[in-house]
């Protein structure tokens, strides 16, 4: 009969997003790993069989909880410009303004590992088209209250609404300069006007 688990796994998955967040996974090691979870390398492998496992369950955490935060902004904003202005102060204010430079955990595994792991790849795509979806739907919605502009298409405008984000969050790793930042999200901005 197993042993019932002595700690709590969801408070564990949230101290293994930190340190996938913070180092990346290559650069994230089991002993850190553990340390900041709490837990034994036995517990460790018994709750979450490998480090790889725990990446994908860390990134399916980070959406739904950090990326869900911006999808419920995009379905509960009764304005499309505030929504989406929302979204680039969030951004710049994490970035910028709290001295965080981890930018985001999805974009920061599309490119460190989605390229060599297709499992890594499938939940970055997953992601990132669950929040394409919540902005298409809020342009879209904009668009037909005449709050953005409707010449465009509502999925194009979102992708390069996206592009800029993910731009500002590489920007922001090697300049976090404020003003910069927010220069670039204002001129982002006025492709809706």
């Amino acid at each position: 009969m197993a042993r019932p688990r002595e700690f709590d796994a969801d408070v564990a998955l949230e101290q293994a997003m930190q340190v996938f967040w913070d180092m990346g996974y290559q650069s994230a090691s089991l002993s850190s790993l553990t340390r900041a979870m709490g837990i034994s390398k036995s517990s460790f492998y018994e709750a979450f069989g490998s480090k790889h496992e725990l990446y994908l369950s860390a990134l399916e955490h980070y959406n739904a909880t950090v990326s869900g935060r911006v999808v419920a902004n995009f379905q509960e904003s009764e304005s499309t410009r505030v929504a989406i202005s929302w979204w680039f102060e969030f951004v710049i204010d994490r970035m910028a303004g709290r001295g965080s430079l981890r930018g985001c955990l999805v974009s920061n595994a599309a490119v460190e590992l989605a390229p060599f792991d297709p499992e890594t790849q499938g939940r970055c795509r997953e992601a990132m088209n669950e929040t394409e979806t919540a902005l298409v739907a809020c342009i879209d919605r904009g668009q037909k209250t005449g709050e953005i502009r409707a010449d465009r298409k509502a999925a194009d405008l979102a992708r390069f609404l996206i592009t800029c984000i993910n731009g500002l969050r590489v920007m922001a790793k090697a300049n976090p300069d404020r003003k910069a930042l927010e220069g670039v999200a204002e001129i982002a901005l006025s492709v809706l006007d």
